[in-house]
């Protein structure tokens, strides 16, 4: 089992010593990865902050994943770093597959990361994307992510084609990077399969993934699939108890999110504390 811990890169606690204080921290405690949230620009909407009686949308002061990733990796030595869930369709895959294989060339390896279709279709129109067609832009962006990570030079795709391109500094190893699709609807999990390595369902049980994923064991035979969670973090959240359920159910990683539960900002690092006792005892 692997843990990791949801950075703040947004909301109250978008701060730089806060940030750098809790990425080390968390590596201290033997989190194996730190992840950030993505949104690039949403409408100013009232009343989608989870906690508290803040005015403003949890969302709405952000900063850019890869951004904080990057900076933050200069300041730990270990930890790994990913984007909970990284939005493909938004933006350029050839592009994402270049950011990721730099910060992976430049961390020496300390890349994860998970892939989603997107949801607000607000924020799809600024950005000036189609959200009926984010499906199979997924699709086709996680293609050119695995072949130009594998060292291959051509590509040709509805939505993009090169050919005999040249795609360096490129470690060997990036091309065994999971690339793991979140999601629980059959068009994400025929995804994952078909065109990912493992399977990020937010929020799911160890029993409801066991549950979302049998139909296709047949499929997943004979092959390596990760699961992994992105599990909000509650007061009276059982931790023990649900790190059990899941290693039981075979998910290979929990990440921990405080930010949307009853924890005031002001408590989190007491809290990352707590959850830090369970890291180390597993």
């Amino acid at each position: 089992m692997k843990f990791g811990y949801t950075l703040e890169n947004f909301d109250m606690n978008l701060e730089r010593d806060f940030l750098i204080e809790t990425a080390k921290i968390a590596e201290k405690a033997g989190f194996e990865s730190l992840w950030t949230i993505d949104h690039i620009m949403q409408s100013d909407e009232k009343g989608l902050t989870i906690y508290g009686n803040t005015t403003t949308a949890l969302y709405n002061n952000i900063a850019e994943p890869l951004t904080t990733i990057a900076f933050l990796a200069g300041h730990t030595n270990r930890i790994k770093f990913g984007v909970s869930t990284l939005v493909l369709p938004i933006r350029n895959p050839i592009i994402v597959a270049k950011q990721l294989a730099t910060l992976d060339y430049l961390t020496n390896g300390r890349i994860v990361m998970t892939f989603g279709a997107g949801w607000n279709e607000t924020e799809f129109g600024y950005l000036g994307e189609n959200f009926r067609k984010r499906g199979s832009k997924l699709r086709e962006g996680l293609q050119i992510i695995r072949t130009l990570w594998r060292g291959e030079t051509s590509f040709e795709g509805k939505y993009f084609q090169f050919k005999n391109v040249s795609f360096k500094p490129l470690r060997p190893e990036l091309s065994k990077l999971p690339l793991i699709v979140a999601g629980t609807s059959d068009y994400m999990i025929e995804t994952a399969i078909e065109y990912g390595d493992g399977l990020h369902p937010a929020g799911a049980s160890g029993e409801e993934i066991k549950q979302i994923i049998a139909p296709y064991q047949d499929r997943l035979k004979d092959r390596d699939f990760h699961l992994s969670v992105h599990l909000d973090v509650y007061r009276d959240t059982d931790l023990e108890q649900i790190i059990n359920e899941y290693e039981e159910n075979g998910i290979h990683r929990i990440v921990f999110d405080l930010s949307r539960g009853d924890i005031k900002p002001e408590e989190r690092l007491d809290f990352l504390e707590r959850l830090s006792d369970h890291v180390r005892s597993f």
